[in-house]
């Protein structure tokens, strides 16, 4: 979940200064796209956000598609079936960083559509694969709903009439807590590795995302 958080972060920071899109948040996107058309910006703003919206549905599909193979218990308690889409992910951000080194810092290459296309897709893949694990009240995506889960559970917590209630909702508004602030920590890693080493920093969540996949699957083996 924390690895997660921080590829999400991570990637809307980078996607944002390098592209002028989100990665993941297709309310700011929509938002961009109704702005670039407002200012006759059509080849610029308005078809990077399309490209980013439509490439994000397409994650979520294939995402989907890879945990709907696996039935919902098994893909809970089998690391194998948990962490399949996390590895297309793997590859969509691979496919990214790589694609970085091609495109350097010329951000008006057309190349960057299929960059913004690749970041996109890597987070509709992640929002399915952790939306199919049934953590109810987190996303690792969607930090607004987890905003919301966070102070309504705070909510109930405090007014809570059982200890076993209270305890389960002051677990879940941590584990949310958590979740925003490492989402925040990466997006200021994200930001400032974007500055400083331009779209070769897609390979430092390649790399986070690759060691996590490593270790789930060797302590199984």
């Amino acid at each position: 979940m924390v690895v997660l958080a921080f590829t999400a972060g991570f990637i809307d920071a980078f996607s944002l200064l390098g592209f002028g899109v989100f990665a993941s948040v297709m309310t700011g996107n929509t938002i961009i796209l109704g702005l670039g058309i407002a200012r006759g910006e059509p080849l610029s703003s308005a078809l990077r956000s399309a490209i980013a919206i439509v490439a994000y549905m397409g994650g979520v599909a294939v995402g989907t598609s890879a945990t709907n193979s696996t039935p919902a218990r098994q893909l809970r308690s089998s690391i194998l079936g948990a962490t399949r889409p996390f590895i297309l992910e793997f590859l969509a951000l691979l496919a990214l960083a790589v694609g970085g080194l091609f495109v350097g810092g010329a951000s008006s290459s057309n190349l960057v559509f299929g960059l913004i296309a690749l970041a996109a897709i890597s987070m509709g893949v992640q929002s399915a694969g952790f939306n199919a694990l049934g953590i109810s009240g987190i996303s690792t995506t969607r930090i607004t709903g987890t905003y919301e889960s966070f102070v309504i559970d705070l909510y109930r917590w405090r007014r809570s009439s059982t200890l076993k209630t209270a305890l389960k909702q002051r677990s879940d508004a941590a584990l949310q807590a958590i979740v925003v602030l490492v989402y925040v920590l990466a997006a200021i890693v994200g930001g400032l590795a974007e500055i400083y080493l331009s779209l070769d920093a897609a390979l430092i969540p390649v790399i986070v995302l690759g060691v996590m996949i490593i270790v789930a699957r060797t302590r199984t083996s």
